[in-house]
């Protein structure tokens, strides 16, 4: 383990950290500082986007123990707060620049570098600096981006007033009364608007974090699964297959569709990407590493498969996040951002008494990401029930 002194957003800190534990999950899961989001994972998308020692980096990929001691670290919670915004704040509001808002911490705190280095860029240096420091919008584009940046830069040099910016919001909004903006938008370009994952960290100690077992082929039939190397892994808990499931294992995808599908593969893969167990440990890694040791055979069967958009491939954005638990009166509880649930065959397919299920949706006006194969609901409720742990999925 190592210890170190940071000083993030002008605050000294001392943290003590596994010295391949990323700066990212440093600022996330013990500052809480949870405007800095992690999407892909690899540094390619932008969202994790932080200034270290006047330099930006992608926090998801940089290593604590690259970073050195005494390392001034700038996060979007350090530009300005929604008391006080940051004239790039300002802008991207009035821009419309914040959408589903989750790449706005790293645009703005991209966008941040750019202007204590050139206060006066062009709309090309705008764009280019983007595009090379990898900051990544599937809502707006770089259009809006790039308004708001340049009208930030002409407020900075005193070119534009608060007031002639504020023309462009709608009618009877204030200047004096920043209480009249639409508070979700303040929340998002100040990085205190909660995504799936930071409510998440919200889970008690002790919640089980799952990692699937996934087809890696387009169709096939299942021969055998073998999970006993996984489960005598230290810090595993449990490997689920459909051996252990209460219900039908079966559920209906959508309301007003008769079409019924495995929450966990059983005999046949449909498709790439489809479960066929869970590992479930206390700690995400170790889940990860006993996933890789259970043992599939797979009768793989031939069928064309239709390759993927380019733009599916870059773009993996906001994590398909959820997680459940029985509260005290034994009810599930099923936290998720799907909104068109089948509820009855849900209940019937993971094997809860239709009174016994509750869905909490996340309180989101807006929603980037995608669907992977696997049914979330069902896995997450499965596991709940199973372990009688908090469960935490993260695709």
């Amino acid at each position: 383990m190592l210890k170190k002194t940071l000083f993030i957003n002008g605050v000294e800190k001392r943290v003590v950290v596994d010295p391949e534990t990323t700066l990212a999950s440093v600022l996330r899961n013990q500052m809480f500082l949870t405007g800095t989001k992690v999407g892909c994972g690899k540094g390619e998308c932008g969202a994790c986007t932080v200034i270290l020692d006047g330099n930006i980096v992608k926090s998801c990929i940089v290593k604590m123990k690259d970073v050195e001691d005494d390392s001034q670290i700038i996060t979007i919670e350090g530009i300005g707060t929604s008391k006080k915004l940051h004239p790039l704040q300002l802008s991207w509001i009035i821009n419309e620049t914040a959408q589903c808002g989750f790449c706005t911490s790293g645009f703005i705190v991209s966008a941040k570098a750019l202007l204590d280095q050139n206060i006066n860029p062009t709309r090309d240096e705008v764009r280019d600096w983007f595009k090379e420091n990898n900051n990544v919008c599937r809502c707006t584009g770089y259009e809006p981006a790039v308004n708001a940046v340049m009208d930030a830069a002409k407020l900075i040099r005193g070119e534009v007033s608060k007031e002639e910016l504020w023309l462009k919001l709608k009618e009877g909004t204030s200047i004096f009364d920043l209480s009249l903006l639409d508070s979700a938008d303040i929340a998002k370009v100040t990085g205190t608007y909660k995504y799936d994952a930071d409510l998440g960290l919200n889970l008690p100690q002790g919640t089980l974090h799952i990692k699937l077992v996934q087809a890696q082929v387009p169709k096939g039939n299942i021969v055998s699964i073998d999970t006993s190397e996984a489960e005598k892994m230290p810090g595993v808990y449990k490997v689920i297959t459909y051996k252990d499931i209460p219900g039908t294992n079966r559920i209906i995808l959508k309301k007003g569709e008769e079409k019924e599908v495995p929450i966990i593969n059983d005999k046949k893969i449909f498709k790439e990407g489809d479960p066929i167990a869970m590992v479930l440990a206390f700690k995400p890694k170790l889940a990860e590493e006993a996933a890789k040791c259970v043992k599939v055979k797979i009768e793989e069967l031939s069928e064309y498969s239709e390759p993927k958009a380019k733009d599916e491939e870059l773009l993996p954005f906001e994590p398909n996040v959820g997680f459940a638990y029985l509260n005290e009166r034994g009810k599930l509880i099923i936290q998720t951002r799907n909104k068109d649930l089948h509820l009855s065959s849900l209940a019937e397919g993971i094997g809860v008494p239709l009174e016994k299920l509750a869905i909490v949706q996340n309180n989101r006006e807006s929603s980037i990401g995608y669907e992977f194969s696997p049914i979330k609901e069902g896995l997450l409720g499965i596991a709940a029930l199973v372990t009688k742990k908090p469960v935490y999925l993260e695709l």
